[in-house]
């Protein structure tokens, strides 16, 4: 089975922070083997939830927008690494939309179980300019639990990064490039044992 790996930036800039690690986890399931694809949010026209929520009965965000075909992807994909810096004490506007979007994995009609099926792994990087903040360590791991509503993702790892200005900084970080590559390589090693090769 060829592992599918999706990155979904959330930041506006293509060479930021969050993106430039988001690429090197690429990189690192690549590295592994894995088939990868990125996908930035900030090129998209797509709206929030409008809280219809016929999702619930339809199986699906019934929106047609820049996000359905994303959306038929990333339901084919193993590892999911979703990348965004914080912006006023919480992720992009781009990021909280997307999230706002996937509601509908988490309906399977009066059940409310997650709708993914089988084993995916994941994780959430955020980085932003001002010191370590724990609280920005806290919104990731909540972002990270809400994928625990969609389906079976394990521990989602997570990389909160501060001191991270101006926006190229990560390129100039070694240290969070190769921490970010191994990551990669990881997540698609653990997939690889949770679904073995028939």
């Amino acid at each position: 089975m060829q592992i599918k790996a999706m990155g979904i930036a959330g930041s506006p800039r293509r060479r930021g922070n969050s993106s430039t690690l988001m690429r090197a986890v690429l990189q690192g399931a690549q590295t592994a083997g894995a088939e990868t694809e990125t996908v930035y949010l900030n090129d998209l026209t797509y709206r929030g939830c409008q809280g219809c929520p016929r999702c619930a009965t339809k199986g699906r965000c019934i929106q047609k927008d820049d996000l359905t075909p994303v959306f038929d992807r990333l339901m084919t994909a193993h590892v999911w690494v979703l990348a965004a810096p914080i912006y006023y004490d919480g992720v992009s506007g781009q990021m909280k939309l997307f999230f706002d979007r996937i509601r509908w994995l988490t309906w399977v009609g009066r059940d409310q179980r997650p709708r993914l099926s089988g084993k995916r792994h994941a994780a959430v990087i955020l980085t932003w300019e001002d010191k370590p903040r724990r609280e920005y360590t806290k919104v990731a791991k909540v972002l990270a639990s809400y994928l625990g509503w969609a389906g079976d993702f394990g521990e989602v790892e997570i990389m909160a990064e501060g001191l991270l200005g101006p926006a190229n900084a990560a390129r100039k970080r070694r240290d969070l490039l190769l921490h970010a590559e191994a990551l990669g390589k990881n997540l698609v090693l653990r997939q690889e044992e949770a679904v073995p090769h028939p």
